[in-house]
């Protein structure tokens, strides 16, 4: 296939053109800086920007991935709340619009999105039937989706709302390993929040399958089948680190620190990926642990 790849320079970006290219697919980048894509991403067919026509090459595409998106990994200010969801909402606003404008034939869109939809729900099991919550990532997360699921036939759109992805590069990872340089892990708030997450081989390997296969469509949970307290997250790393102890910073310390994004780091979202599950697939890297040996050692 020839796999338009929106966001190709970051770090799921990154690692999904490297796995498109070995399972033999042909890559192209769609990004703000052509010259930096091909510098970053060198074995790539061609490079298109944003401000050029590259929608006039949709006939020589057979799918598009949108990974598109600023990160939520700053302070939310006022500017930054608009860059977020700005970020999200034009770029597949644009990509939906030239794609219902194209009728040539059926092209693949696959657009990211977020668990981040889904309200803080305590232990309560969440599969893609759950109720989106209201807060500011959530409203994103709708607006976003709605965005994408304006795409008419003959295209086929597919929706993967991501977890926590661990990948070597992560900075929520890189900022849970740097309290163990001085011995200790930080568990945030009481630790009996739920995490779900993602390994980044099978994130990849999950985006590609639904670009292959066409019985894909609608939207998925991208996590892995068994979510973890946050507490066990953090004692799974100092088993591998050797370092078990640990300390805990109170919701108020969270909260006074990072501000509206504290509702981030203190929701408790128990997913699972009921569509995944339902058809067949499974995982390389289902157990917290596991997945965490091949990134930190």
């Amino acid at each position: 296939m020839n796999i338009l790849v929106a966001g190709a320079t970051g770090g799921i970006g990154k690692n999904l053109c490297h796995f498109l290219n070995q399972k033999g697919h042909s890559v192209f980048t769609l990004s703000r800086n052509k010259i930096k894509a091909k510098e970053t991403i060198p074995f790539t067919n061609e490079h298109f920007q944003w401000n050029e026509n590259w929608f006039e090459n949709l006939s020589n595409i057979d799918a598009i991935v949108n990974l598109t998106g600023s990160t939520i990994g700053k302070r939310w200010t006022k500017k930054y709340k608009i860059e977020i969801l700005k970020s999200r909402i034009d770029t597949t606003r644009e990509i939906v619009t030239r794609l219902n404008s194209f009728n040539e034939k059926s092209i693949t869109f696959f657009s990211t999105s977020a668990i981040g939809i889904y309200p803080s729900s305590g232990d309560e099991v969440i599969t893609e039937e759950s109720s989106p919550g209201d807060n500011f990532l959530a409203q994103v997360c709708k607006q976003w989706e709605k965005e994408a699921s304006l795409l008419n036939s003959p295209h086929r759109w597919v929706i993967g709302r991501f977890g926590l992805v661990f990948k070597k590069d992560d900075v929520a990872l890189q900022r849970i390993l740097m309290s163990y340089k001085f011995g200790f892990g930080v568990v945030i708030g009481n630790g009996f929040q739920w995490v779900s997450w993602i390994h980044i081989a099978d994130l990849v390997r999950l985006i590609t399958t639904s670009l292959e296969n066409t019985s894909f469509e609608g939207i998925y949970n991208f996590v892995s089948p068994n979510p973890v307290r946050y507490v066990e997250l953090i004692r799974s790393i100092g088993n591998i680190l050797n370092k078990p102890f640990i300390l805990s910073i109170p919701d108020y310390l969270i909260k006074i620190i990072f501000g509206e994004q504290a509702s981030v780091l203190l929701a408790s979202q128990r997913v699972i990926p009921k569509r995944l599950l339902d058809a067949g697939i499974e995982f390389e890297y289902p157990e917290i642990e596991k997945a965490l040996k091949t990134l930190i050692t």
